[in-house]
């Protein structure tokens, strides 16, 4: 679990990648990424969104 504060809003996060070193996010997620997990896929659809350029 990691605990953040944004503004006036706490961010609770409960995630075993917090626990995890920057090797082992990195080899987690591209395992992942070659599995099909579909929720990465929503993920990094999301972020794309937020740098698509809007008319």
């Amino acid at each position: 679990m990691k605990k953040s504060k944004i503004g006036n809003a706490t961010v609770i996060v409960h995630s075993k990648l917090w626990a995890m070193t920057d090797e082992e996010q990195k080899k987690w997620i591209k395992e992942e990424t070659e599995k099909g997990n579909p929720v990465l896929k929503e993920i990094r659809e999301a972020i794309k969104d937020c740098y698509r350029k809007r008319d």
